[in-house]
């Protein structure tokens, strides 16, 4: 088991994050958007990132291109390999929106549930260092996919907390980028596949390891469990690594970086939907 004192945070939103247009569908532009998505508003993610529901962290939501209303297409990317832990692997059921969520458990195995984005899942541990994912590469950013399996929402569709690491023994916890607020399946109607989300170091610090529990800072509840698809590492632009190509070596991740102005509040577990307003 790694040492798990050594765990380090690191929480920084940046602005102006340039993505590749092949995962960007449409940007939340207006901060009093009156939509919602698997219950979630503009505000609940002000409310969730910022602290507070206000114009003022909304136009946050906005100016940082947090939120885009579209899914991220996982074609052409390789999954990062599960190489330790996991439990439980599930498959989703529900093809046609219903929204029940209906799903199979025991379904197959969790090597095989993680390693591709479909209809399969499986559950993490809830500390750093329990769960790794390989990158395969030294990535940038990752892309999580999680899946929806019960109400309530929205906080169903980000139950996850994210670490980063170059060595599986120091762990970062990974500061949340964009979110596509349809998933990754087509937009056909089908629900389970809840919020998709890019998280990164919040600096130019690469790493290869990715370790996802459930609840903790970066999840909008922690109810003792969660459902995870897969991940899957990309470069800064968001572009897929090509077997071949030259990629950074690794970079120290070493904390916030002075140089980085603009950081974002630690935020305490979100567990009732009444913080979500």
């Amino acid at each position: 088991m790694p040492n798990l004192t050594h765990v380090a945070i690191k929480c920084i939103l940046i602005p102006g994050l340039l993505f590749g247009q092949q995962v960007q569908a449409a940007l939340i532009t207006n901060p009093d958007d009156p939509r919602n998505w698997q219950g979630a508003s503009v505000g609940t993610f002000a409310n969730f990132f910022y602290g507070s529901n206000t114009l003022a962290n909304r136009q946050l939501v906005v100016d940082n291109k947090l939120l885009d209303d579209g899914i991220f297409d996982p074609t052409g990317y390789t999954p990062a390999s599960l190489i330790l832990g996991g439990a439980n692997p599930g498959r989703s059921l529900d093809l046609t929106g219903t929204g029940n969520y209906d799903y199979v458990t025991p379904e197959g195995d969790v090597t095989t549930a993680a390693g591709a984005i479909d209809d399969k899942w499986f559950q993490t541990g809830s500390l750093p260092g329990e769960t790794i994912f390989d990158l395969g590469f030294q990535a940038t950013k990752a892309a999580i996919f999680n899946t929806i399996d019960h109400g309530p929402l929205p906080q169903e569709a980000i139950e996850s907390t994210i670490y980063l690491s170059n060595d599986k023994l120091t762990w970062t916890q990974a500061v949340t980028e964009r979110v596509w607020l349809e998933g990754f399946q087509p937009n056909l109607g089908i629900l389970w596949d809840g919020f998709s989300y890019v998280v990164g170091t919040g600096t130019s610090d690469t790493f290869r390891y990715a370790s996802v529990t459930w609840g903790g800072p970066g999840a909008l509840q922690s109810d003792g469990d969660n459902e995870i698809n897969g991940i899957l590492g990309t470069k800064a632009d968001l572009t897929p690594y090509a077997p071949g190509t030259a990629v950074p070596g690794p970079l120290p991740l070493l904390g916030v970086g002075a140089a980085f102005g603009y950081s974002r509040r630690l935020r305490k577990r979100i567990n009732t939907s009444k913080n979500l307003k």
